[in-house]
């Protein structure tokens, strides 16, 4: 075996290696589908893909490189099109400017010394070793921001990051399009494409603060409301306390007077005062404080309610996603029968569990007497406060979009229901 074989050996062996390192980068962006063919599928073809070779002007391997992409995130991983198209946005261009600038410097250096073998058999090996430390050095760099992006990004983000990358995108394609005859021409734009969209990962970081500030407002939110619900409970116990004695006192004077009914009945009304306001919905003290708030909140507006939870199971779904879930549909299901005159057609219903196959689903259901307006497909509520109409439902659709999820709206004359459905809760 000669020293090119070993060589060429060598750099096939790096070029696994940097598709290596693409393939977890790729699924940090958006989450492949299981089993192991598909991850071979995938990890073949980032390992083609990144190693591709851009000439000047090459239109064939510069196009079917971007439909392969495109096609592989769209068929092989699952989640938002958004999040999927964002890993093609942010990373063809890395691949491409990268690949174009490697082997065309390294083409401008040998063909400088004339290509004698020893330069050769240095650029046969550089080349994928540049590839595969720049590979290096982003997953090293950027792995925590990669990280959180998918934990947290929406919708919303994804795309302002598509937008922001596109013009990367569109930029490097249509430079080597029409690269000049001088390729040497072609390499500031090469780098500022590739520094460009290097700076929108890092800018992530910004958009992960806001997130991350955002998440802590409302868990500090909840958390005010749990203690509230908590002390609101603890006043009442010393309330009952204080009256203990007198309680006992009426009680033994019935009973010896002789009024043993009069005793019961008096014991039934105290046993009734006694029992705990705060009841037990799940495990997870903040939600559950939640819960009892709505639930307390209804009985004070003297709406028949009927709660069934079941999320002792629940594992996925963090619990400042649920309770956003239940503040916000149970807001607008308690203020939309306070708004029915006759006490007796107020009712909300409340179903939420925990599949035997990961599944959430949840199911609230409220009747109402006001008009349901829609504007654009979004609902309009008739509160006084414009700013703030319809805020809820899309906070509770933002949840439910993080993790892939459905939501449905559905609507009568005299009921209103939100069903939500999250796979692998």
């Amino acid at each position: 075996m000669n020293v090119m074989s070993v060589i060429t050996y060598i750099s096939y062996l790096l070029n696994f290696m940097q598709g290596f390192l693409l393939y977890r980068i790729i699924s940090y962006f958006a989450r492949q589908r299981e089993g192991k063919i598909w991850s071979a599928v995938v990890y073949l073809s980032v390992t083609i893909l990144s190693n591709i070779i851009i000439f000047p002007n090459d239109l064939f391997n510069v196009t079917m490189d971007l439909i392969w992409f495109i096609l592989l995130m769209l068929t092989a991983f699952r989640g938002s099109v958004w999040q999927r198209l964002a890993a093609v946005a942010v990373l063809y261009p890395l691949v491409i400017s990268q690949n174009f600038l490697v082997l065309d410097m390294l083409g401008h250096f040998g063909k400088g010394l004339g290509w004698p073998k020893a330069v050769d058999i240095a650029c046969t090996i550089a080349d994928p070793m540049l590839h595969l430390l720049i590979w290096y050095g982003i997953y090293r760099y950027f792995e925590k921001r990669l990280r959180q992006m998918d934990q947290l990004f929406d919708d919303r983000i994804w795309i302002v990051m598509d937008g922001v990358c596109l013009a990367s995108l569109v930029s490097i394609t249509t430079c080597i399009y029409c690269t000049p005859a001088k390729t040497w021409q072609m390499w500031p734009a090469a780098f500022a494409c590739f520094a460009a969209n290097l700076g929108c990962i890092a800018l992530a970081e910004y958009f992960i603060v806001s997130v991350r500030q955002n998440m802590e407002r409302k868990n500090l939110m909840l958390q005010r409301s749990y203690y509230e619900e908590l002390g609101q409970n603890q006043a009442e116990i010393r309330r009952f306390r204080h009256d203990m004695n007198n309680h006992l006192s009426t009680i033994r004077f019935l009973f010896v007077s002789g009024n043993q009914e009069e005793a019961q009945q008096y014991m039934r009304e105290l046993e009734k005062q006694m029992t705990a306001r705060t009841r037990v919905f799940c495990k997870n003290s903040i939600i559950n404080a939640v819960l009892n708030a709505k639930y307390n909140l209804m009985e004070e507006h003297k709406i028949d309610r009927f709660f069934h939870i079941d999320l002792d199971k629940l594992m996925g779904i963090d619990a400042i996603s649920l309770c956003c879930l239940f503040s916000n549909t149970l807001d607008n299901a308690i203020e939309a029968s306070m708004k029915i005159p006759d006490v007796r057609q107020r009712h909300v219903s409340v179903k939420a569990r925990v599949a035997e196959n990961g599944y959430f689903t949840c199911e609230i259901t409220n009747a109402k007497n006001n008009a349901v307006t829609e504007q654009k497909g979004r609902l309009i509520s008739d509160k006084e406060d414009g700013t703030i109409h319809g805020l809820g439902l899309s906070n509770v659709r933002e949840m439910v979009e993080k993790y892939h999820g459905t939501m449905d709206i559905s609507y009568t004359e005299d009921r209103f229901t939100v069903t939500v459905l999250i796979g692998n809760a």
